[in-house]
């Protein structure tokens, strides 16, 4: 028969190995809790590195958009200065053209009898006075009334005015009175019809680029 003493180490024993058993439970427990943190740690921690690379990416498109339109209105606003550029040039060239037109005698007389008829018959009065530049003056002053005749007839009086007109061909006429002026001036046709010219200019220059683009467009 067992003694008192066997028993109790047997008892001990049992105690110890239960113990055992326990801690080595916890252990595998624990093991296993560890094990689940760092995989939900790193779970999450590859979300944060996926919405960053999305948010970064996002940015990236975002900012390249922004400097593509940017360089889109660069490249515009360059093209605009640069067609002006070359409207203004056309119109210069024009300008000269005109003054190129007054020193050919032959070429001009016609066109100036024809914007001085132009404008006495718009002002429609008996009496006008005509001002041009000094050049046309020296040209014209000597046979005057017969330079009238031949643009308007006789039934008119077109007044030489003292003063000379700042201008580089052309006649600027005004009534009697004063109170009505026809600006037939180089100067002031161009002046009159600029966007006009410029407009038919510019579809001139580049009515290729506008063919261009539809058909590149379409």
């Amino acid at each position: 028969m067992a003694t008192e003493a066997d028993q109790v180490r047997a008892l001990q024993a049992a105690i110890l190995e239960r113990a055992r058993e326990l801690s080595a439970e916890h252990v595998s427990q624990g093991e296993m809790s560890r094990a689940k943190v760092i995989a939900d740690m790193r779970e999450k921690l590859k979300l944060m590195e996926e919405k960053e690379l999305l948010s970064a990416r996002v940015h990236a498109e975002r900012e390249y958009h922004r400097r593509v339109q940017a360089s889109e209105l660069r490249i515009r606003a360059e093209l605009d200065r640069n067609r002006w550029g070359l409207v203004q040039a056309v119109m210069d060239k024009l300008a000269r053209r005109l003054v190129e037109l007054r020193e050919d005698e032959s070429a001009y007389r016609p066109v100036f009898l024809a914007l001085l008829r132009n404008g006495v018959e718009a002002l429609a009065q008996p009496v006008v006075v005509a001002a041009i530049n000094n050049g046309d003056r020296k040209r014209y002053h000597k046979r005057w009334s017969a330079l009238v005749v031949e643009a308007c007839g006789d039934s008119v009086e077109v007044r030489l005015a003292p003063e000379t007109c700042s201008c580089s061909g052309g006649v600027r006429l005004v009534t009697l009175a004063g109170d009505c002026m026809i600006d037939n001036t180089f100067e002031g046709i161009i002046a009159r019809r600029e966007q006009e010219l410029q407009r038919l200019v510019f579809e001139r220059l580049f009515a290729h680029v506008a063919v261009q683009g539809s058909v590149i467009d379409g």
